[in-house]
């Protein structure tokens, strides 16, 4: 500010009129604080006028100049009053208090509007009243000024004809403002902002003519003085209103001047009338007093102080409407602010409800129209929400975005009807539900409603007071919407993440129930599997072999079985399968083949994924790159590989030592823990791993956990019942029911080595049972297939005497 030219052209003006004064005044009374003073409050008028470094500025430059120069003016006025009476400083206090006003109606026709709807006519843009207001102070300027410099020229002149003119000027200007105030008032009476200023304006202009003029009247002091100091004061007041920068204080402000000034200027102007007539002894400042001054002063002044403490609720009732709407909407505001969404809502619309005219000769209450879904919230009397489906208009929603606070007046759309058509349906629309005013309710991302309030009997346009009042309660309302919006779709996620809940919960008992089911099923199938080597397991070799196994099972490592040519492997692994641990023993039993080039039930899968791939490739034209050996590549591939196949569960290995090295190496490797290991081998590990048939990883792997399975030769206790089982089994299957055995058939049975020990047994009755013409096997059916007993070796049955003591040895450690 103190570096524009402007500023530093006015302070000399003002300094230069306190510098008259002061030399006029001899070098002393008060011109010297007009001097100092009058400049640094006109730096803070400069200060208070310029234009804010932040924020939107919606006051037009040249309505901040226009009031500097109404400031400059003022000053000036007030630095040549600081002198004594003369031409010279009549003539600049004039020039002051002319500034002061042309510069006032300078501004008045720059009020800047705040948009929407409503722009401002041309005619109160003109600056017509100025250049009136000047003829009057040209003449009171001129005619003082010319006295001063040219005494001669007016000396015919009457010496009074200066306070005409200085009279005469400043009630023509003073008469000027107020016809201009009142023609902007009526030409934009509808303009949210313009119209708060311009009424204050008008009724600040007012009042200090009226005081002026009553001052004049009670000969506080002569016309020619006191009126230019009410034109200047007039001014003032017309440049605040034009550049202040919220147009809701404006109205505040007036609203408390106006009920001070009407509660406090009679006893004020009654006390000054009082000290002014009364002679110059009789104040009685010395012993008793001699008249009613004293009195009168004081009781002016009680009265002062009783006004300004009145002047509030006074204030009040100046307010628009009776601050009815006011009130309701601070009342809205505040109930808004519930922590409970629906009742914050409920409790607002019922505050808005209480300052309308609802049910008063059919009108409606307000209402909150929500755009999604599309519906309309009332409230009753009883204050409980009433919610009903109600669609708002498009074009509506546009409108009240365009408009000053998002806020949609009936009576702006009304005015604009003419010259835009496509407000009369809206108007149609509002008028069927006696709507007068729409307020936007946004929230983060947009409009998500509108707050209607209904017009009622209300003939005044809602001011900006009432408009910003109406914005903080749909400001609330957004939020209180938001909240119930997000608490809606937090019960929404709720219900569905119960409802998700109980879906996974039912598919976990159903999938659990699976799991059982075919946990029971992959039992079902290992205990039918084992079902050879259980049978028949009475003697002490078999016992003690499937003790181990289960020991061995039970602790969930790899196991390995050393196996005679025509032992049926299968079963025994079968049973540390179902010895292994719980999980494991519920899943599933792999079985390889090792003899097999490529294990056949699991090269099914691979080998139609390999034909599409190669289909694919033929297609487009590319060769496939090089694979791995067939057998690796099965055992890799995750769709066949018995691995996967084996997951949970248990994959036994028959001959593993006749699988390819690298599928020995890939299988000690890519093993998983979840994946039990059984494999049947004719040797030790470690002596195929010497031997150079057993891959050295593998055999590491496998450890020392080895259990050698009985051959038939040590199980002389257990042949009878096996040759029964496998009879009954054949029976069955060939005939519906089980075959016998005869004594000397049996005998036969017994004595013989078998040294294909299972599977020679196996073959022999079933060729047995196929030439035998009853249910009963002989020897006669032996003789036919050519079955004759062969003894043992006697090597062969002392190992077998052996494996039987040994086991009936550590069965005893563990009973002791």
């Amino acid at each position: 500010m103190l570096r524009r030219r402007s500023f530093w052209i006015a302070a000399a003006a003002v300094a230069y009129t306190a510098f008259a004064a002061l030399r006029a005044s001899g070098g002393h009374g008060p011109a010297w604080l007009a001097l100092l003073g009058l400049p640094a409050l006109l730096s803070l008028g400069f200060r208070w006028v310029e234009r804010p470094p932040r924020g939107e500025d919606r006051i037009e430059p040249a309505a901040r100049s226009a009031a500097a120069v109404c400031l400059t003016g003022a000053a000036m006025l007030a630095a040549a009053r600081s002198g004594p009476r003369g031409l010279a400083l009549i003539a600049l206090g004039n020039l002051g208090a002319a500034a002061a006003s042309m510069a006032a109606l300078v501004g008045l026709a720059r009020i800047a509007g705040l948009g929407g709807l409503l722009e401002p006519p041309p005619s109160t843009r003109r600056l017509d009243a100025a250049a009136f207001a000047s003829l009057f102070w040209t003449v009171a300027v001129a005619l003082p000024a010319i006295s001063a410099v040219a005494p001669a020229r007016t000396a015919e002149l009457d010496p009074l004809l200066v306070d005409y003119a200085t009279s005469a000027a400043s009630l023509g200007s003073l008469t000027v403002t107020l016809v201009a105030i009142a023609r902007v008032r009526i030409a934009r009476r509808l303009e949210l902002g313009v119209a708060d200023r311009v009424e204050a304006a008008l009724l600040l202009s007012a009042t200090a003519l009226a005081v002026g003029v009553s001052a004049a009247f009670v000969g506080v002091a002569p016309p020619e003085s006191i009126l230019p100091v009410t034109s200047a004061a007039a001014a003032v007041c017309v440049a605040f209103c034009t550049v202040a920068a919220d147009a809701a204080h404006v109205s505040r402000a007036l609203r408390l001047t106006l009920a001070i000034a009407a509660l406090a200027t009679p006893p004020a102007l009654l006390a000054v009338y009082v000290v002014h007539g009364a002679p110059r002894g009789d104040l009685g400042l010395r012993g008793a007093p001699q008249s009613s001054v004293g009195v009168a002063v004081f009781s002016a002044c009680a009265l002062c102080a009783i006004a300004g403490l009145a002047a509030p609720a006074l204030a009040r009732r100046f307010a628009p409407e009776g601050a009815r709407w006011l009130g309701a909407f601070d009342a809205a505001t505040r109930a808004a602010m519930n922590p409970e969404p629906e009742a914050a809502l409920e409790t607002a619309l019922a505050a808005l409800r209480e300052a309308s005219d609802a049910g008063a000769a059919g009108q409606a209450p307000p209402a909150l129209y929500l755009l999604s879904p599309p519906e309309r919230v009332t409230v009753d009397r009883a204050g409980y929400a009433h919610t009903e489906a109600a669609a708002v208009p498009a074009r509506l929603i546009e409108l009240c975005q365009a408009e000053p606070e998002r806020v949609l007046r009936v009576e702006a759309a009304e005015a604009v009807e003419v010259r835009r058509p496509e407000v009369r349906p809206l108007l149609n629309w509002l008028g069927e539900r006696d709507i007068g005013v729409v307020a936007l309710v946004n929230d983060a991302e947009g409009p998500i409603g509108a707050l209607a309030i209904p017009r009622g009997r209300r003939a005044a346009p809602m001011t900006l007071e009432e408009v910003s009042g109406l914005r903080a309660v749909a400001d609330r309302l957004g939020a209180v919407i938001a909240v119930s919006a997000m608490l809606s779709g937090s019960r929404g996620r709720e219900v569905a993440a119960r409802r998700e809940a109980e879906e996974r919960a039912r598919e976990i008992d159903r999938l659990d129930r699976a799991l059982a089911l075919s946990a029971g099923r992959f039992r079902a199938i290992a205990a039918l599997l084992s079902r050879p080597a259980r049978a028949a397991a009475y003697s002490p070799a078999a016992r003690a072999a499937l003790e181990e196994l289960e020991r061995l099972g039970a602790a969930g490592g790899p196991v390995t079985l050393l196996t005679s040519p025509g032992i049926d492997a299968v079963a025994w692994g079968a049973v540390v399968h179902l010895a292994s641990p719980l999980a494991r023993a519920g899943g599933p039993l792999a079985i390889v083949d090792g003899a097999a080039p490529v294990p056949e039930a699991f090269a099914r899968p691979f080998a139609q994924a390999r034909g599409a791939s190669a289909a694919r490739e033929d297609a487009a034209g590319r060769p496939g790159a090089d694979e791995a050996p067939p057998a690796l590549a099965v055992w890799r591939d995750p769709d066949s590989s018995p691995i996967e196949a084996a997951k949970g569960g248990t994959l036994l290995v028959l001959d593993a030592q006749a699988l390819p090295a690298e599928v020995q190496s890939y299988l000690a490797a890519a093993l998983p823990d979840d994946v039990g290991l059984v494999v049947a081998v004719p040797q030790p590990p470690a002596a195929l791993a010497q031997a150079g048939q057993m891959n050295e990883r593998l055999a590491d792997r496998l450890g020392d956990r080895a259990v050698v399975l009985p051959p038939l030769s040590s199980r002389a206790e257990d042949l009878r019942a096996l040759a029964l089982d496998h009879l009954a089994r054949i029976g069955v299957r060939l005939r519906g029911r089980p075959f016998g055995l005869d004594l000397r058939a049996l005998q036969a049975v017994l004595d013989h080595p078998w040294p294909g020990n299972d599977a020679e047994m196996g073959a022999v009755l079933l060729r047995a049972a196929l030439v035998a013409e009853g249910d009963v096997i002989g020897e006669k059916e032996l003789a036919a297939i050519g079955f004759s007993p062969q003894p043992a070796p006697p090597g062969q049955a002392e190992m077998g005497r052996s494996a039987a003591r040994r086991a009936r040895r550590r069965r005893a450690e563990k009973a002791g």
